[in-house]
């Protein structure tokens, strides 16, 4: 069997829908792609007609995603230079493919390649893919052509598009050179058909249908080339002339619609497709070269047309504008007033800054116009509508969402509140008085649509009215009566007023006015509300908690109303993103309340279990829940042990590596298993029992490491005892697997700050010998005399060797001697000792140094004549370390507690973990002990290891500089 016919067999197989066929052929075809001349020989089968539909779309399949793995020249298994020039030689011989579907996969392959390939590798491409649409256009009469040019046309739209997406600039600048002969050849296209179309009676529906198809293919791919091979169009000829001809295209199309019969739909999204294209076309050459877009002859005259249709100053009995068009519209004004292109600089402006802002302000948006803009947008575009009030009553959880929605590129009410924003930016001093105004007029205002958009305006313009309204006395007046108005059509107002309260609580709201906003955002989330307008006065009442420089006292009367509220409405809602703006309102009143909390935690407690049951499927819903019961132990403080019942099995799913959720909730599930633990009195089995996966995590590696260390701090300062009980082992065994040279110093530091809690927290008869077993020892002073890391890491390192010398120095001795036999080094102590005091001068805290101080000092209480050599070194840290401080009688100095680590709890609330660290810290040997008391009582046991007094001071304090001696003597008392 030849190979084709192989690779003919295995792709039937893979169109088959028996799974168990369709998986080994797929696994055939995996083990052939990377071979010469396979996908050659795919393309030969897809080319081939007589072969089944079937076969022929699995190859084509296979050969698109190869083109992705193996054509560029440094791919692994690249497709040869030979078998490459088969595949493109064929590449246009296809355009005549009947069947849709094959043919526009065939058009996909074609500009993957010339992706890749065009110019360098493919020069001819472009000039010969035109010359098939010039050709198959001369003979459209024939089907075959009519096919062929279709097809080339869609082909070349998706090579231009591919092109385009290149983002070097030479690639850019490629396009720029093959622009204006693709120009010339596709607009001449694109006119022939559009003029036949205009030409053509409206009764001859496939002749028009024809004309717009090709036209619309062709406008495609003007569009990108236009946009995209012309930076400077507005100079160029062909493109300038193209601009005005899309505007009168334009103005031609939508007035055709009015003579569109009704059963002709298609017709009608046909032409408006055309309008669509057009749209983008001016947008897209506006976004790319704003500048270019003003300067363009007609530039004016396209921003006074889409001005007109906004204005509506068109004729009266045409045809109102599809929306779509008047977004662009709106947009294309948007762009006016705010590009940054557009902003006049003070010193020395650009000459075309200055020519582009004299067009836009005398030839389009001149003092009538941006009133009449105004004017426009708050009467006509932003106001709600029938149909809106149809929605909130069917629906007003799905409304509301949808009205926050970023959506303002595709909806007119949102994009017009976009402009509206961008025009009172610009034009505040001419606008500030309208608003002003309008605002006036709304106290006896029966229209309540114009009111809302009225009071919608003055919410976005916000940051513009600030001096211009005096909101607190509007507040305390019209806006409280408004809120107490309990007709139902009113509820279009009082949803507003909450709305509108948001956006102006973080410009101009005093706080003697904050009991106003607290009572009127109260009062509309009442159960009795309307749920679209108890929506959003929880959003703003977040906002306005949020935004101010809260007040617990002030918000304390107001606060179980709150919660009743909230509570009542979640249960109502249904929708996910409506529960977590609820919780999200609560978890800002949770935290702020802080302990004034309490008294209504049960009522918030009760809603989450039923809303975790219900959340199964909706991971940011039930991160959303882990949040706010972190929020809830954190302002409980030691009262939140009763609820470690409800929070330590939500904890377990959120790390439980079997999970599929974890990855979405271990981050909130962290902090929340932390905040249990810092606000724990005491520790309990249920919080023990999740010691295992703590140290499981930290075995994972560095993504979790962090988090797992401060967790399994808190643990220690829980209870060492019962934590070594529940996973010692693993836990220093855990620690010495992360522990490795290279490692980011951050990483070393922390590694070492949590090493330093054992030491402290545990002594070394239960840890010692883990350090050995597990090799943690053996890294440590691995790294230390290698010598390899910065100095802040090394030191970080010494500093877990001195909590274990001033614990038994004797233990550190021949534990290092132990690792030195390992090295085949005997001398290693002294090699250590000689390296710690050359870095003792890189510690910089007062806290460090007495301990660096204390190590070695303890480590010289021994016979080993090497080791005390270094005792002249010693006397001269002694000397450092006693002047440097002031310490009491028991050896603490307030200067030793001036240090907040970055996995230290630095919060001033005082919980229990802080009362503990404050307690362990009390029982720390640097706050314990007097140092000079430690020398002395050093002094004596080498005395007394060493011969006694004088043969001490003979064989080694004689070594010492004598002034060195004098200096310390009345420092050590």
């Amino acid at each position: 069997m030849s190979a084709r016919d192989s690779l003919l067999t295995v792709l039937a197989e893979a169109a088959s829908q028996d799974p168990g066929r369709m998986q080994s052929a797929v696994t055939q075809l995996q083990q052939w792609e990377a071979t010469p001349q396979f996908n050659a020989t795919l393309q030969d089968i897809f080319y081939d007609k007589s072969i089944d539909t079937n076969i022929r779309w699995q190859a084509i399949i296979y050969l698109k995603n190869g083109i992705d793995k193996y054509w560029r020249k440094l791919a692994k298994n690249a497709i040869s230079p030979e078998e490459k020039a088969a595949i493109r030689l064929r590449l246009l011989t296809a355009l005549d493919e009947e069947q849709k579907p094959l043919a526009t996969q065939n058009a996909v392959l074609i500009s993957k390649i010339a992706r890749f390939d065009f110019p360098m590798e493919w020069p001819d491409l472009l000039s010969t893919l035109l010359e098939i649409v010039r050709s198959s256009t001369a003979s459209e009469s024939d089907p075959r052509a009519r096919l062929v040019q279709q097809r080339s046309l869609y082909t070349l739209h998706l090579i231009v598009k591919g092109l385009i997406s290149k983002t070097l600039a030479s690639g850019r600048k490629q396009f720029q050179q093959a622009a204006p002969e693709l120009f010339t050849n596709v607009v001449n296209i694109y006119v022939r058909y559009v003029d036949a179309f205009f030409a053509t009676n409206t009764t001859n529906i496939e002749s028009l249908s024809g004309c717009l198809e090709t036209s619309h293919m062709a406008l495609k791919c003007l569009r990108r080339v236009v946009v995209h091979g012309f930076p400077e169009f507005s100079t160029s000829e062909g493109p300038v002339a193209f601009f005005r001809l899309a505007l009168e295209h334009l103005q031609k199309f939508m007035a055709f619609k009015e003579s569109i019969p009704e059963q002709c739909s298609f017709l009608v999204t046909a032409v408006d497709s055309h309008i669509k294209l057009i749209g983008k076309f001016f947008l897209d050459l506006m976004d790319a070269h704003p500048r270019q877009f003003i300067l363009t002859p007609g530039a004016a005259e396209v921003l006074r047309f889409y001005w007109g249709l906004l204005a509506g100053n068109g004729n009266e009995h045409a045809a109102a504008p599809a929306q779509t068009t008047l977004i662009q519209g709106l947009q294309l004004v948007k762009k006016t007033l705010k590009d940054p292109q557009f902003i006049l600089t003070d010193k020395d402006p650009e000459p075309i800054v200055v020519r582009c802002r004299y067009i836009i302000e005398n030839e389009f948006m001149t003092p009538e116009t941006t009133n009449k803009l105004a004017e426009i947008l708050i009467t006509k575009y932003m106001r709600l509508t029938e149909d809106d009030l149809e929605e909130w009553d069917s629906n007003p959880e799905e409304w509301a969402l949808e009205d926050e929605a970023d959506s303002w590129k595709y909806q007119l009410r949102p994009c017009a509140e976009k402009v509206f924003m961008d025009l009172l930016s610009s034009h505040r001093a001419q606008l500030s008085p309208l608003l002003v105004q309008l605002a006036g007029s709304t106290a006896n205002m029966s229209d309540l649509y114009l009111k809302d958009s009225i009071y919608c305006a003055i919410g976005l313009g916000s940051h513009a009215l600030y001096d211009a309204i005096d909101f607190d006395s509007w507040l305390g007046g019209q806006l409280t009566q408004e809120v107490q108005n309990a007709d139902p059509s009113f509820r279009l107002i009082r949803r507003r007023i909450a709305w509108m309260i948001g956006k102006w609580v973080s410009v101009n709201v005093s706080k003697a006015a904050r009991p106003i906003v607290y009572n009127i955002m109260l009062h509309l989330l009442r159960p009795q509300e309307h749920m679209a307008v108890r929506l959003a006065a929880a959003q703003n009442l977040k906002t306005c908690i949020d935004d101010w420089d809260f007040e617990a006292a002030t918000f304390a009367p107001f606060l179980e109303q709150s919660v009743h509220g909230l509570k009542h409405l979640m249960g109502e809602v249904e929708e996910p993103e409506s529960r977590m703006k609820i919780l999200s309102c609560m978890s800002m009143i949770v935290e702020r309340m802080d302990e004034h909390i309490a008294p209504y935690s049960q009522q918030i407690i009760e809603i989450l279990p039923p809303l975790w049951h219900a959340a199964t499927d909706q991971n940011l819903l039930q991160s959303a829940i882990l949040v706010i019961m972190t929020k809830l132990i954190e302002s409980l403080k030691s009262h939140s042990m009763g609820l470690h019942h409800m929070v330590m099995p939500l904890i377990r799913l959120s790390v439980d590596p079997t999970q599929e959720a974890r990855v979405y909730l271990m981050e909130d599930g962290f902090e929340l298993w932390l905040a249990t633990l810092k606000t724990a009195s005491q520790s309990t089995d249920e919080l023990m029992s999740l010691v295992p996966a703590a140290v499981s995590l930290l075995s994972e590696g560095m993504d979790h490491m962090r988090n797992m260390l401060k967790i399994l701090q808190s643990y220690l300062m829980l209870n060492a005892e019962r934590t070594f009980q529940a996973a010692g082992p693993l836990l220093i065994n855990g620690v010495a697997g992360i522990i490795s040279e290279g490692l980011r110093s951050e990483a070393s530091v922390s590694i070492m700050q949590f090493m330093d809690m054992v030491a402290l927290t545990c002594p070394i008869r239960i840890t010692g010998d883990l350090y050995i077993s597990s090799g943690l020892l053996n890294k440590v002073l691995s790294i230390i005399m290698a010598k390899k890391e910065s100095n802040v890491v090394l030191t970080q390192y010494l500093c877990f060797l001195a909590r274990l010398a001033v614990e038994d120095s004797a233990y550190l001795s021949n534990a290092v001697n132990s690792v030195g036999q390992q090295f085949g080094q005997s001398g290693l102590l002294p090699m250590l000792i000689d390296l710690w005091m050359e870095k003792f001068d890189n510690v910089s805290h007062p806290k460090h140094r007495k301990l660096h101080a204390m190590g070695l000092t303890a480590m010289m209480r021994t016979t080993n004549a090497t080791v005390l050599e270094y005792l002249p070194r010693l006397v001269c840290i002694w000397g450092d370390v006693l002047n440097e401080v002031n310490e009491n009688g028991t050896g603490d100095s307030l200067v030793y507690w001036r240090e907040t680590q970055d996995d230290e709890d630095d919060s001033s609330e005082e919980t229990a973990e802080v009362i503990r660290r404050r307690d362990l810290l009390k029982r720390d040997p640097v706050h314990t002990t007097n140092l000079a008391q430690y020398v002395k009582a050093s002094i004596g046991e080498c005395e007394r290891l060493n011969g006694g007094a004088e043969a001490f001071q003979q064989q080694w304090l004689s070594k010492v500089d004598p002034l060195m001696l004098s200096t310390l003597t009345p420092l050590l008392g």
